[in-house]
């Protein structure tokens, strides 16, 4: 159970009310760092500029389809489709600009600040929940996210939704709370799949709960009832399992390895705090001490917290519900041999700022709180400046080379298919773009039996059907050998193309840069 306001009171402080809990937080000048620090990050999700990569850039053609064929085109994609129903009706109403289209994730993203602020209000009061919404402010994970054309943030909403339903169900199980519950619960399965393994988490906890209170003769009419409303939500998402099978036995991730434990906990860890591009390192290790003190930690004066490896009340449910998703994840990705990405994990990454918004709490007024502030908002600001400025796809560099030439005579080859989509949306209406391997159109990936269909692919027999295709125009060819399954077949397409035309390398792939890098080399016509 959670502990109450009440019954945390003594160990962390006494609850105040709203303002009162800002006022004695910390000194104002404090306060006025923290509110710079997060109207930055909020802001800054609103100003990235840089071009839409593959996924965004699929969001959005996806998307754009008539409403009937987005759920066909998902079945080749590999998504459940409520987000791309919402951005269809966004663009409609809003255009597909890469403005437009990211300020839709940018407006849901905001809706889970004061969400986080009611967890934490429910959990100990006022404070901890100003704690919680400024630490979701400053989260460079968020910022990220919230910055890109994809369902991520809207995961975050919906558990964070879920979440509060739940807690408040198991206490006034009112037919309200309950469909709540059972509406976020089939939101989110509808938004991704990975809300399977935080869902099934906390079906697992909510069992364990009724069987404790059964032994202990307590009510156990809340947690049958919430257990239900969670079963209501599964049934909501029958029509679509008809696609998600297919998906299961078709599509799945060909893009990466498979899922290793290890790599789920550490790189998680890693990206929740900047990522690859942000080095951070430092402010990952300061925010899982942060976390330990969540966990365990009691302020008992403004220079000492005790450490309680029971646990502390107030935290058990966040860490339980994190932990086991992160368990049941790890076991799934094993059996079915599924590939992990740390967007992924948005599905309980409020979880974990929950535990460390909890750390700073355990802090009792004072100059080590302004030092842990401080030092919180430093790191974080120089995380989110590295994030908002990664440019996350090389498209709009090769765009720019490509457009030298004119539209009427290039003929653009993206290889693999994987660049098309973000390469043609740089590129512009007029351009001819084709893909490797099937001159498929450069709009759409399509994910089924992707592995298999690419072991029969022919490098040299496409090589020359491009030769012939291009006829007097200028070939340039957008490639990468960083993707799996195709391995070193777009050099061997460049290589074919090279014994008939003399290429000239234009772009360099730079993967320091770019979370999408990509080579450009063009083959002019041969002299007569």
């Amino acid at each position: 159970m959670v502990a109450t306001p009440a019954q945390q009171s003594a160990e962390d402080g006494p609850v105040t009310s709203q303002r009162g809990a800002v006022r004695s937080f910390a000194h104002p000048s404090v306060l006025v760092f923290m509110a710079i620090a997060a109207a930055a990050g909020l802001v800054a999700r609103f100003l990235v500029t840089s071009d839409l990569w593959l996924d965004e850039a699929l969001s959005v053609n996806i998307s754009k389809l008539p409403l009937g064929d987005i759920g066909e085109a998902l079945r080749h994609d590999g998504h459940p489709p409520l987000y791309y129903w919402l951005l269809h009706g966004w663009i409609s109403a809003f255009g597909d600009s890469t403005f437009a289209v990211r300020a839709m994730t940018g407006v849901i993203s905001l809706a889970a600040l004061p969400l986080m602020y009611v967890v934490g209000k429910r959990l100990r009061g006022p404070q901890l929940g100003m704690i919680l919404a400024w630490m979701l402010s400053i989260s460079p994970f968020f910022l990220r996210y919230g910055s890109e054309t994809r369902m991520y943030s809207l995961v975050m909403v919906l558990t964070l939704a879920g979440y509060l339903a739940v807690s408040e169900a198991l206490v006034r199980p009112e037919l309200k709370q309950l469909a709540l519950v059972a509406i976020s619960t089939g939101a989110l399965l509808w938004t991704h799949y990975w809300s399977m393994w935080m869902l099934a988490s906390i079906g697992i906890l909510l069992i364990a709960r009724l069987v404790h209170r059964s032994r202990s003769r307590s009510d156990t009419r809340p947690t049958l009832l919430v257990i239900g409303a969670m079963a209501v939500g599964g049934v909501l998402f029958l029509p679509w399992v008809p696609s998600l099978l297919y998906q299961a036995q078709h599509t799945g991730t060909p893009w990466a390895d498979p899922l290793r434990p290890d790599t789920l906990v550490i790189t998680t860890l890693f990206d929740f705090n900047g990522g690859p591009y942000s080095q951070p390192q430092i402010l990952m290790a300061f925010t899982t001490v942060l976390l330990v003190i969540g966990v365990f930690g009691a302020g008992r004066s403004e220079y000492q917290i005790d450490l309680d490896f029971r646990s502390r009340a107030d935290a058990r449910r966040p860490l339980a519900v994190m932990a086991v998703t992160m368990i049941i994840a790890s076991a799934a990705g094993m059996v079915l041999q599924a590939a992990f990405a740390t967007r992924y994990a948005s599905v309980f990454f409020p979880f974990y700022v929950i535990l460390v918004g909890l750390g700073v709490s355990r802090f009792r007024p004072g100059l080590p709180r302004v030092v842990v502030i401080c030092t919180l908002i430093v790191m974080s600001l120089a995380s989110m400046l590295f994030v908002f400025r990664l440019s996350k796809t090389q498209a709009g560099e090769v765009a720019d080379a490509i457009a030298v030439t004119g539209p009427e005579k290039a003929f653009v080859i993206t290889c693999p298919d994987q660049l098309g989509p973000s390469v043609s949306r740089a590129l512009g209406d007029g351009y001819d773009v084709a893909t490797y391997p099937r001159f498929e159109a450069p709009l759409l990936v399509d994910w089924v039996d992707y592995g298999e269909r690419n072991r029969t692919n022919d490098p040299k027999a496409f090589a020359d059907e491009v030769l012939r295709r291009a006829g007097d125009r200028t070939i340039f060819v957008v490639y990468s050998t960083a993707y799996l399954t195709v391995t070193s077949q777009c050099s061997d397409v460049v290589g074919r193309l090279g014994t008939a035309r003399v290429g000239t390398t234009l772009v360099q792939p730079e993967p320091k840069d770019f979370f999408e890098p990509m080579s450009l080399i063009v083959f002019p016509p041969s002299a007569p």
